[in-house]
């Protein structure tokens, strides 16, 4: 996740004044550190699996944001490692975290991140006093978290809690696609062959290409057209499960070859009186759907080429967090139709080089791309106007 996204969510958990099962508010850093290691062992064996937080700096019964600048009990990342790296933990593995310092309402925000893995539950083997020996971290006591409320330090979780986490380390909580979900987040995870990728920790993941036969639907969509070369080809990608199909979707390779996404879906925006004909059409992705998690994976993070026609794309291609944000983004834009019109119609021909069938044709994709460049900026405008609800 990068800052942007984190700061993001963050922000949102603060504005809800409330903790749960994957956040908590410290107005300071621990004083105490087996209550440190307390609460990091109990968001690591978190019941929401996934990253959990804590977050200093905010007042855990108001959501007040006090900050942790003038905090003279603040820990830095690697402080917090070697605390762990000291303990007893089963088998030697440790729970992994990652300290994040963000700025909200002229403040300085911690954001302690303790990262979901498959290496639950994590307890310790031999008991852990603090100096003043009042707080003590048992051996062989499993803690975790369920809603806001953490397991007492002296007390072991309830056996159903303790039973999801041992399911969880054996991968048994989750149906194949979820596993598979997950696994696509780590590119590191994936060997290439010629037409398929695979996982090497379990190779019966794979992310298997086909060729598209249909040589009608190999015509290129307007945002081929904000590429250096608006050649594409078309395909298929199947996510599979040994032989089972899990999820499959269109494929498009652009720009001669430099650069492969998934195909965005489809949106429209109907102006006139009775909502019946397409005034501007565009393309979107869901950063929640599978298909907007491929084009991520099918970006080569090691080709500047890639990466340029990314951009290119990204100019004329909407991203959205949710259905939710497209929805209420789409109302937004009819609330103010009237400025897009006359937005879209004030951009300067740009398009000279496009070759189409016919004139028809060439008016429609030069209007979506112009579109795809005013609803971007118009999304930067939402986002901005609705940022403090």
């Amino acid at each position: 996740m990068n800052i942007n996204e984190l700061q993001e969510e963050i922000e949102s958990l603060i504005l809800s004044k409330r903790e749960d099962d994957y956040w908590d508010f410290k107005e300071k850093h621990h004083a105490n550190t087996a209550d440190l290691l307390h609460d990091i062992i109990c968001m690591a064996n978190n019941r929401a699996d996934r990253d959990a937080y804590i977050i200093y700096g905010v007042v855990d019964k108001t959501g007040n944001i006090v900050g942790v600048e003038a905090d003279p009990g603040r820990r830095n990342q690697q402080e917090i490692i070697n605390q762990l790296k000291s303990k007893k933990f089963v088998s030697g593995i440790r729970p992994r975290i990652e300290l994040r310092t963000l700025n909200i309402q002229d403040h300085e925000i911690d954001v302690l991140i303790v990262k979901n893995t498959s290496d639950t539950p994590y307890y310790l083997i031999e008991d852990y006093k603090d100096k003043d020996q009042r707080r003590i971290v048992r051996a062989y006591h499993i803690y975790t978290r369920v809603c806001d409320t953490n397991t007492d330090i002296d007390k072991s979780a309830d056996i159903d809690h303790t039973e999801y986490l041992w399911k969880k380390r054996f991968g048994l909580t989750t149906v194949p696609l979820e596993r598979f979900i997950k696994k696509l987040k780590n590119k590191e995870e994936w060997i290439k062959e010629e037409n398929f990728y695979y996982s090497k920790y379990n190779p019966e993941y794979t992310i298997v290409f086909d060729d598209e036969e249909d040589d009608e639907r190999g015509k290129p969509e307007f945002y081929a057209y904000a590429m250096c070369n608006s050649s594409v080809n078309y395909g298929y990608v199947n996510i599979k499960y040994f032989e089972t199909r899990l999820y499959g979707c269109r494929i498009v390779t652009l720009d001669s070859g430099r650069f492969m996404t998934t195909v965005p879906e489809w949106g429209f925006l109907k102006f006139d009186k009775y909502k019946m004909d397409i005034t501007y059409s565009f393309k979107y992705y869901l950063k929640s759907e599978i298909s907007y998690m491929l084009h991520k994976f099918l970006l080569r993070e090691d080709s500047e080429e890639a990466k340029y026609a990314c951009e290119r794309f990204y100019e004329v291609i909407l991203i959205f967090k949710d259905d939710r944000e497209k929805d209420d983004f789409v109302s937004f834009i009819y609330g103010k139709k009237e400025e897009m019109i006359k937005r879209v119609e004030q951009i300067p021909e740009e398009y000279g080089w496009i070759e189409a069938e016919n004139k028809r044709s060439r008016d429609e994709i030069i209007k979506r791309l112009k579109a795809g460049r005013v609803l971007n900026e118009m999304l930067v405008e939402f986002r901005n106007d609705y940022s403090h609800v």
